[in-house]
C-alpha cells in the first residue's frame, strides 16, 4: 500500500502544473470571436461563440471599451475598436514571414533529403520567395527570387486553385498537388497550400527532387508529413485549423473539381 501511494505521489509530481490564467483565456476567447465575424456581435452571439455567460462577457466588455479595444454601437452590439486596429498594424509592420517559413523548409530538407521552396503568386507568375537546398551532391535546385509561369507544376496548381476564396472547402480534403517532369524532365515535386490571416492563401510549400529517387505519387507518408507541416505553419501564420477540411494525403486533382 505504501509503495502504491509513493508511486501515485510521484506521478502527480511528474504532471506539469496548469499555469494558464483564466482571466486571460476568457479575454482571448471573447476577442477571438470577432476575428471571423462578418459584422458586429451582440451578447447572445458572443455567448454562443465563447460559452461564457452574458453577464461575464458584459463585465469584460466594460474593460475592453475603456481601453479602446472594443466599441459599443447604438444598437448595443459590439465591434473591435481603434486600439485593436493599432495592435493589428503593429503586428503587420513587424511580422516577418521568413522567421516561420524558412525553418519549416529547412526541417523538410533534414527529414527528406530533398530540396524545398516556398512560392507566392505574382499575378500570372509564381515567385520563389524562399528556398533550401538538398545536401545531396546531385540535386534539383531553385534560387529565391526566381520567377516562373503559372503552369502545371505542383506549386502552380496550388497557387492557381487555392488562391480563389472558398476553394479550400471544395478540394474534398485533398491538398497535396504533384507534378512530374513539367519544366525539367528529370525532376518531380509535391506542393501544399499554406494559409494565413483570414484563411487566405499565403503560398505553396514545395518539396522537389530528381525523379530517379523522388516519386511523389508513391510517397504517401511524405505527402502526409508535408501536409501536417503546412497545417502547423498556417496556424503560426494566423490561419485557423479549420481552413483544412478533413485533410488527407491523397493527391489533389485540379481538373476533377473545375
Amino acid at each position: 500500500m505504501k509503495k502504491e501511494k509513493e508511486t501515485a505521489t510521484k506521478k502527480e509530481k511528474e504532471v506539469a502544473p496548469d499555469r494558464t490564467v483564466l482571466g486571460a483565456e476568457r479575454t482571448l476567447a471573447i476577442l477571438n470571436a470577432f476575428i471571423d465575424a462578418s459584422g458586429p456581435l451582440g451578447l447572445t452571439e458572443l455567448e454562443q461563440h465563447t460559452g461564457l455567460f452574458k453577464s461575464v462577457i458584459h463585465r469584460y466588455m466594460m474593460s475592453f471599451i475603456k481601453a479602446g479595444y472594443v466599441v459599443q454601437r447604438a444598437d448595443s452590439t459590439y465591434q473591435l475598436g481603434p486600439r485593436a486596429y493599432q495592435l493589428g498594424k503593429a503586428f503587420e509592420a513587424r511580422f516577418n514571414y521568413a522567421d516561420f517559413i524558412v525553418p519549416a523548409l529547412e526541417k523538410l530538407v533534414r527529414e527528406t533529403g530533398e530540396s524545398t521552396a516556398f512560392y507566392i503568386r505574382q499575378q500570372d507568375q509564381r515567385l520563389c520567395m524562399y528556398a533550401a537546398e538538398s545536401p545531396e551532391s546531385v540535386k534539383a535546385t531553385v534560387k529565391a527570387g526566381s520567377l516562373f509561369a503559372i503552369d502545371q507544376t505542383s506549386s502552380a496548381q496550388v497557387l492557381r486553385f487555392f488562391s480563389v476564396p472558398g476553394n479550400a472547402a471544395r478540394s474534398g480534403g485533398r491538398y497535396v498537388c504533384i507534378s512530374v517532369g513539367i519544366n525539367n524532365p528529370l525532376s518531380s515535386s509535391m506542393s501544399v497550400p499554406v494559409f494565413g490571416p483570414g484563411n487566405t492563401l499565403v503560398g505553396a510549400m514545395t518539396i522537389f527532387g530528381l525523379s530517379l529517387r523522388f516519386d511523389p505519387a508513391a510517397s504517401e507518408v511524405l505527402r502526409g508529413k508535408l501536409l501536417v507541416l503546412a497545417q502547423e505553419l498556417s496556424v503560426r501564420l494566423g490561419a485557423t485549423p479549420q481552413v483544412y477540411h478533413n485533410p488527407s494525403p491523397d493527391i489533389f486533382n485540379e481538373a476533377a473539381v473545375q
